[in-house]
């Protein structure tokens, strides 16, 4: 059984709409104006991080991943490989774009054998990943730590009954 997640341009387009703004927003007072040199600094920095922003963009949406019973398979401009049972440490993260944490996206970090994969929850069907990620992590025997667990629950993955109650709140 083979299981392909992808990053869908439709996702994507808000980040891209982000890159082009800021690479804008940057280069045209350096281009029309003559400003000083402290300023020049700070607009060409800001342009460095706009561009890598949009190269990151770039590569997530050329990048796909397979997920079978061996392991997990990142395909695209950089390839990379965990077979589940070199899968040392599982994290799922969640980052709030709001003080009451109503918004917000996720990101899970894989790790095995010295390699990492981070994958965001804008990639399809980012739950089911996370749920076959869990089940290996969970077999190779890795505790989670409090923030994990509850993400794990706002998603549905886990239940109450199969961890302590001190994991208050929604997304951790």
């Amino acid at each position: 059984m083979m299981k392909v997640f992808a990053y869908s341009l439709q996702d994507l387009l808000g980040s891209y709409f982000r890159a082009l703004f800021g690479l804008v927003l940057t280069s045209v007072p350096l281009l029309l104006l003559n400003p000083s040199s402290v300023i020049v600094y700070l607009l060409a920095f800001l342009f460095v991080l706009f561009f890598c922003y949009g190269v990151r963009t770039i590569i997530r949406q050329l990048t796909r991943l397979e997920v079978s019973q061996k392991g997990i398979i990142m395909i695209g401009p950089m390839n990379r490989a965990i077979k589940w049972e070199e899968l040392g440490d599982f994290k799922l993260s969640y980052y709030s774009t709001r003080r009451d944490r109503e918004a917000g996206w996720m990101h899970l970090k894989l790790k095995g054998k010295g390699l990492g994969l981070g994958i965001d929850s804008t990639i399809s069907e980012f739950d089911q990943l996370v749920r076959l990620a869990y089940s290996a992590a969970s077999s190779n025997g890795i505790v989670f730590d409090a923030s994990t667990i509850r993400n794990l629950r706002a998603l549905r993955i886990t239940g109450s009954a199969e961890y302590p109650s001190y994991a208050k709140g929604t997304f951790g």
